[in-house]
């Protein structure tokens, strides 16, 4: 049955910080607060902001269209947590969101690859991003969350931040080997849209249980502003829109070196 007692409440902010002349990060919250999407952009002159702004319009374009043709049922209380490899137990609706959300980032991989070899780059040269996202399985209380790169997923649920996404960069593969030697540059991504022919983001979904919030953001938040800093602004600022305002302030107060750009969304009441 749908879950129409409880809605997602969301806000997004972007911000060129305080340091860079060019904001290459691209936001959209769809207008009935069901899913949004954070892209930072890489590549320059070569065009970050235009990889970034074509990743948002094609998986919000795909997303919008989307009409679910199986009955949906509400998630119990319990937090499943399944990859899109995973379908054991995965009701029919979340597996066709899944898939969904997997198709809407390789749809926007392929539009900024045939941008880029329109422009005469070589194979992973000219203008890619990273892309971070969450989406409502329309009528439930679950979320999937697609990732690709170093934009991130938070949720925030009594008290506790967890980050729902797992950085694809050669420092995320130093800390996993161990950390020995010298550890290599944070900002260097192994994975993201338009440098390649094919990408394969990591799709999951996630429960969502009342008074949960979820951020997503790009590197210029988590890069300047520690975790324990993020999760007690989200714990001061109930409104998401207030929340997005300060945390963004916190990034520019603490530096501002990257565009900073940040989603908050709280699951809450419908009133």
């Amino acid at each position: 049955m749908p879950n129409p007692a409880f809605v997602l409440t969301i806000a997004g902010r972007t911000d060129v910080g305080r340091t860079r002349s060019r904001n290459e990060d691209n936001v959209h919250v769809s207008a009935d607060g069901e899913f949004a999407v954070v892209c930072d952009g890489m590549g320059g002159h070569a065009g970050g902001d235009i990889a970034s702004r074509t990743a948002v319009e094609v998986i919000t374009a795909v997303l919008e269209d989307y009409a679910p043709t199986e009955p949906v049922t509400v998630v119990d209380a319990a937090d499943t947590e399944r990859t899109q490899t995973d379908p054991v137990g995965t009701e029919p609706a979340v597996r066709s969101a899944l898939a969904v959300a997997r198709s809407a980032v390789q749809r926007a991989n392929r539009s900024i690859h045939d941008l880029n070899v329109a422009r005469g780059f070589a194979q992973g040269r000219g203008m890619g991003t990273t892309v971070a996202g969450v989406w409502r399985v329309p009528g439930t209380a679950q979320m999937v969350v697609f990732h690709a790169g170093d934009s991130r997923v938070y949720r925030l649920r009594d008290g506790e931040l967890r980050t729902l996404t797992r950085d694809h960069s050669l420092y995320q593969i130093w800390l996993d080997n161990g950390g020995r030697g010298t550890a290599p540059q944070r900002n260097i991504i192994v994975r993201a849209l338009g440098t390649g022919e094919d990408v394969e983001p990591e799709v999951a979904v996630h429960s969502l249980l009342p008074d949960d919030v979820v951020m997503i953001c790009s590197d210029g938040l988590n890069g300047m502003v520690p975790d324990a800093a993020i999760a007690r602004l989200l714990r001061e600022e109930r409104d998401p829109a207030a929340a997005c305002a300060a945390l963004v302030d916190a990034a520019n107060g603490a530096g501002g070196q990257d565009n900073v750009t940040v989603v908050v969304a709280r699951f809450a009441a419908s009133a």
